[in-house]
């Protein structure tokens, strides 16, 4: 394969595609926008990206790192019920604060590409980090249950309530803030499906 003309070029590429998905949405996302935002024609960005779901898989993978190294300040912790704690609030702020980017990362397909074993611990990053903890939870507890089921339900119940939450559909149903309905989900989330772990 040639050397790219401008090795600077991806970068820009993807750094203009996650401006405007942060900004306005990935059903804003298009070939024609992107080149035009770069500066080049959308035939150049066929050179670097074999093709438009190359691109979109390269700009999830992207977003992943923006909220896995949200996560890998906290992942440390001793603590393994302390880690699911604040793995849940790092979840929680990162919808808040990048809404679109997370329908984005969450929401829409992998584009039937197939994961490398070099995408799949970036994508799943935040459940691989889960279910560690979950697994030294378990073993410190004497908990049989499977930690990977426990994982996954707990994957569901947090992005379940994320997407309701950042979407404006959860709020009306009881009339709470959206800082009390964190409040709750986060003694119900810190809790799990095996006991209290000391509360919100």
């Amino acid at each position: 394969m040639s050397r790219p003309a401008n090795p600077d070029l991806p970068r820009r590429i993807l750094e203009t595609g996650e401006k405007i998905i942060i900004e306005e949405g990935p059903e804003a996302l298009n070939m024609r926008k992107l080149a035009a935002g770069v500066g080049v024609t959308a035939t150049t960005l066929y050179h670097y990206f074999d093709s438009k779901e190359a691109l979109l898989l390269k700009l999830k993978l992207t977003a992943a790192e923006r909220l896995n190294g949200m996560i890998r300040e906290i992942e440390d912790n001793p603590d393994p019920g302390q880690v699911l704690k604040d793995l849940g609030r790092v979840y929680i702020r990162f919808a808040e604060t990048y809404p679109r980017l997370y329908r984005f990362l969450f929401e829409t397909p992998l584009f039937n590409l197939p994961l490398t074993a070099e995408d799949t611990p970036v994508i799943y990053y935040t459940y691989f980090v889960a279910r560690r903890a979950i697994e030294r939870e378990h073993e410190a507890r004497s908990i049989e249950v499977e930690a990977r089921a426990d994982a996954m339900m707990g994957w569901t119940m947090l992005h379940g309530f994320c997407s309701l939450l950042i979407s404006g559909t959860l709020q009306p149903a009881e009339g709470l803030s959206t800082e009390e309905l964190k409040r709750i989900f986060m003694q119900m989330y810190s809790g799990g499906p095996h006991g209290d772990r000391d509360g919100p």
